[in-house]
């Protein structure tokens, strides 16, 4: 006797219906935590680009024996960027004096003249989801080092950025004191760390004038 052949069978209208209640719930449960791990990255990865950046300028201020600044720039790619900035668009590093062997006006003046060399370019921030605090506010991120590696001026100098998430500001997140929020701080004698206390970002008298992000 010959077996009745098998009748193949696809998914009833029900299951299908399941399946896609159930691929709906998942979506919803991951995709804000994913696009809130791929900021939080993103945030990192912008605070320790700018520290990596006030390193350099300290670093090459004390191995050329000249002095060396940051500051932000709202076009950084420039063949002779200027110092109007507020972080957002990016920032730049370089030796304030065009030729060591030689004097001029321009030097250690603050202002990126031509053939003063440009050691580091970074471009803007990678989301608009970020806002920038500096203290003191509105010195378009502008901190000078002697050729000693110390800050030329500490009164007038950046000696904080707050990094923050635009949406959130800065809270807590994973953790006890953990912000979603960066801190950048530089002492007086020119040494930059980054920091993600909640408390150290909201009380610091170098980081935040007001207590919060906006």
């Amino acid at each position: 006797m010959r077996a009745a052949p098998s009748i193949p069978r696809g998914f009833t209208l029900f299951e299908l219906l399941i399946v896609l209640a159930l691929t709906g719930v998942l979506i919803g449960i991951g995709v804000p935590g994913l696009t809130q791990f791929m900021r939080s990255n993103q945030m990192t990865a912008a605070a320790n680009d700018m520290l990596a950046a006030v390193h350099l300028a300290r670093a090459e201020s004390v191995k050329r024996r000249l002095p060396t600044e940051m500051c932000f720039s709202a076009d950084p790619s420039a063949a002779t960027p200027a110092c109007d900035g507020n972080g957002t668009q990016g920032w730049v590093v370089w030796v304030d004096d065009a030729d060591p062997d030689a004097t001029s006006a321009n030097d250690n003046n603050g202002v990126i003249n031509a053939n003063e060399p440009i050691l580091l370019r970074h471009g803007a921030l990678p989301t608009s989801a970020m806002n920038l605090v500096t203290k003191p506010a509105g010195n378009a991120g502008y901190v000078a080092f002697r050729d000693t590696g110390f800050v030329k001026v500490a009164a007038d100098d950046l000696s904080g950025v707050v990094i923050c998430d635009a949406k959130k500001g800065n809270v807590m997140q994973g953790g006890a004191e953990v912000s979603t929020a960066r801190g950048l701080l530089i002492s007086p004698v020119g040494r930059p760390s980054v920091t993600r206390n909640v408390n150290t970002i909201a009380t610091n008298a170098d980081l935040l004038n007001n207590g919060s992000c906006p």
